[in-house]
């Protein structure tokens, strides 16, 4: 997990525990996290028949940066039969921020991910900063899901009609039974979910309980 510049802020993995088929580590900033010019890129790969647990200790916030780019790039391989559970805390966009973020994963037949993740526009009472977020996930090569959100102070009514935050929880390699009363959930034709809440606050828009049937349906 690495920065362009050596010199930058970088995201250090921590084992919290470990035994000979798991994992759990937490992801730890070395400094602030966001400035212009950090280019982060995590790589990720969990073999065959293995399970990682990621945790993080708290939110990232993307500064202003003054006409400045960063980047945050995460690539995940998954081995056949291979557990990814990746409980993401709050991205915040605060005003002025231009940050590209970027999702590509790829499970082989048999893998389950659960993951959680939220993006903040902007800080209280803030205008949102910029951010190009781009998702690709595949399975056996296969596109399961694309998504493409550009998102700033111009874009961001027209797409979150009038909200800030954007909270998501994302089950693959599970299949849950139907459910009609589920308005948040989306069931995803090459199977899987996709569970997506808008709101004001982020605590407001949080997605406990699909979070819990996640890990639930992979544990």
């Amino acid at each position: 997990m690495t920065g362009s510049d050596p010199s930058a802020a970088l995201v250090r993995p921590m084992v919290l525990h470990h035994d000979s088929r798991a994992a759990r580590v937490s992801l730890v900033p070395e400094g602030a996290l966001l400035l212009a010019g950090d280019a982060i890129e995590v790589d990720i790969t969990v073999d065959a028949g293995a399970r990682l647990d990621l945790v993080e200790p708290g939110g990232t916030v993307a500064f202003d940066m003054r006409g400045g780019q960063a980047r945050w790039d995460v690539r995940v391989r998954l081995g056949r039969e291979a557990v990814l559970t990746w409980a993401g805390e709050p991205f915040v966009v605060a005003a002025g921020a231009g940050v590209s973020r970027r999702l590509d994963l790829e499970l082989a037949a048999g893998a389950w991910v659960a993951m959680r993740e939220t993006v903040v526009l902007g800080r209280y009472g803030e205008q949102p900063g910029r951010l190009h977020q781009r998702t690709t996930v595949a399975v056996e090569r296969s596109p399961v899901l694309v998504e493409e959100l550009p998102l700033d102070a111009a874009t961001a009514p027209g797409l979150l009609g009038g909200h800030r935050v954007l909270s998501s929880v994302l089950l693959l390699g599970r299949q849950l039974a139907p459910d009609p009363t589920a308005t948040e959930r989306y069931d995803l034709d090459a199977g899987g979910h996709l569970w997506r809440r808008l709101g004001i606050q982020a605590h407001e828009t949080a997605l406990p309980d699909a979070w819990v049937d996640a890990l639930r349906a992979i544990s």
